[in-house]
């Protein structure tokens, strides 16, 4: 009698650990193949949400330059998500490029660089890459012509004709600031955007940004630093937002070339960005930036005008 309860209590035993083997080999395999899925799921997006680099500030120049890219990625916008064409490919070296625009970008690595628009002359390849692969072409030497004015005068009863060439335009600083700031604020009423206002901490350290546009036309410095955001730091002054920085020229036929020269800036910025993503438009018109420095500076013994603005929040 005891044999045979033995006996059947071994067979439920068997019985008890098939089950078992049989539940749990189920639910591993549904474990798997649920930690597969979410696996797949996982690396799907993040194929779709690719960390985009950031433009903290933009700035553009006329007229464009021509320049030479030998090597670096090509990338479809700024913000760095999408490549485009490797330019180190023989096809893309031999083309001649012109560029007349420039970022400074916080890439998705957190890293800051710069990073120039460039176009090829025949029209078939744009886009973006870093600057530091962007090289200028020499220029020719040419002679720019003028328009002669003529002058009699005269002299024991003779005639004498003299030419002489149009004077270079003056910049004046107080009214290239007053024009920019009244066409700027022109355009944010337009879109019902709060004015902004000028600051004097802010014309201070916008002003020696435009005199340093001259020998260093860049944001950064050579380690790539936002050159202004040190500025202000170290004047104490709060809340920068952004800069745009420009090279244009003044014209002599102009009734009042100060004024010409930061309208059509301002003209440039907000509705002839494209090239930019509209990163000046963008940072103009922001409703957050409230507070604005206006600077420019005239090259010497020329008629080109750098201009530097930065805007904040202070």
């Amino acid at each position: 009698m005891v044999n045979l309860i033995n006996h059947i209590l071994y067979i439920l035993h068997k019985e008890v650990l098939s089950m078992f083997n049989h539940r749990f080999s189920y639910w591993l395999a549904a474990l798997i193949l649920c930690v597969s899925l979410l696996g797949v799921t996982t690396t799907a997006q993040a194929k779709r949400h690719t960390r985009a680099a950031t433009v903290y500030s933009a700035w553009t120049w006329r007229p464009k330059t021509k320049v030479k890219v030998k090597k670096g990625t090509l990338y479809t916008s700024i913000r760095l998500t999408k490549k485009k064409a490797n330019l180190a490919k023989a096809k893309y070296r031999k083309l001649t490029y012109v560029t007349g625009k420039q970022y400074a970008v916080k890439k998705a690595n957190g890293k800051h660089a710069r990073y120039n628009y460039i176009r090829s002359t025949n029209g078939k390849v744009k886009g973006y890459v870093w600057s530091g692969y962007v090289h200028q072409l020499k220029r020719k030497a040419t002679t720019k012509k003028r328009s002669t004015q003529v002058t009699k005068t005269r002299k024991s009863g003779n005639s004498t004709l003299k030419s002489s060439e149009p004077a270079t335009p003056v910049l004046s600083t107080a009214t290239y600031r007053s024009a920019f700031l009244q066409a700027l604020n022109n355009e944010r009423a337009k879109r019902n955007i709060p004015a902004v206002t000028e600051a004097a901490a802010y014309d201070a350290i916008a002003q020696h940004r435009s005199t340093q546009l001259l020998t260093n036309f860049a944001h950064g410095d050579d380690q790539s630093d936002f050159i202004a955001d040190d500025l202000f730091t170290a004047a104490g002054v709060a809340g920068l937002r952004g800069e745009c920085i420009s090279m244009d020229y003044m014209d002599a036929a102009d009734t009042n070339p100060s004024a010409s020269v930061a309208k059509r800036d301002i003209h440039e910025y907000i509705y002839n960005d494209a090239d930019s993503n509209w990163g000046h438009r963008d940072i103009l018109l922001d409703a957050a930036n409230t507070t604005i420095g206006i600077g420019a500076t005239q090259r010497p013994s020329s008629e080109y005008v750098y201009g530097a603005i930065d805007m904040g929040s202070n």
